[in-house]
């Protein structure tokens, strides 16, 4: 059942874009067949940040309840609030379990809906800080049967990867890839490619060593595209 918080947010939603839609290439790209409301990203980040501004003093248990009713959520549009409204909260706010991502993640299907809610600015800040809680939580992420939740092993460090210089992040990126590079899925496969090239800037050394000990093993594209990242500053060669 859906809170008032979360009513007031999807009706937000439905003023602003059409009637929810599925589509077979969409569903086949996203890796997922929920529903969608087309409303662009900018109107949906400008919901969020005009809805939170008028809920400053939101409790942090208010906005976790709100949090995980859009995680259930019936369309991938109430999922991606998550992760948007997240950008937009304020310190207290953040001071939640972060156990709810693994509730969270049981209602997250493809790489877009996962990405959404695990690379807010939520992650950049407060796996560090809460990094006693967060470890244990990333390895069980790994080792978890769903795909979905292993994903979210690597995505969640990328953020803090890319803003922190913390060898506790670096080593806990590199023994999750370690963990996962014999997976054949793209949703494991990418993932592994985008938490390497999250290391570029404040790991570069660490990152060389490990490629040139265990490249003959990752995953080609992950190698091939962390390869260019580290020559080039670039994901992909320019054509």
């Amino acid at each position: 059942m859906k809170g008032n918080h979360h009513t007031e947010i999807l009706e937000l939603i439905r003023q602003h874009s059409g009637k929810p839609t599925q589509h077979t290439f969409l569903n086949n790209y996203l890796g997922n067949d929920h529903p969608r409301y087309p409303i662009s990203a900018p109107v949906l980040r400008k919901i969020a940040k005009d809805w939170m501004r008028e809920h400053r003093t939101l409790s942090a248990s208010s906005f976790s309840s709100l949090l995980t009713s859009l995680a259930k959520g019936e369309s991938s549009t109430e999922k991606f609030m998550v992760g948007i409204l997240m950008d937009y909260s304020t310190t207290d706010q953040r001071k939640f379990n972060p156990a709810l991502f693994e509730k969270w993640l049981d209602h997250l299907v493809g790489w877009a809906e996962v990405d959404a809610v695990c690379t807010s600015n939520y992650t950049a800040t407060e796996i560090h800080n809460q990094w006693k809680v967060w470890k244990p939580q990333l390895n069980k992420f790994s080792r978890s049967k769903n795909i979905n939740k292993r994903r979210a092993s690597l995505v969640l460090l990328c953020s803090p990867l890319r803003k922190i210089q913390d060898n506790r992040l670096a080593d806990q990126a590199l023994a999750t890839v370690e963990k996962l590079k014999h997976e054949n899925e793209i949703l494991i496969t990418k993932a592994i490619s985008w938490v390497l090239r999250s290391m570029v800037k404040h790991y570069r050394k660490e990152l060389e060593v490990y490629l040139q000990q265990n490249g003959n093993t990752l995953p080609k594209i992950a190698f091939r595209e962390t390869m260019v990242k580290l020559k080039t500053g670039k994901k992909v060669n320019s054509p």
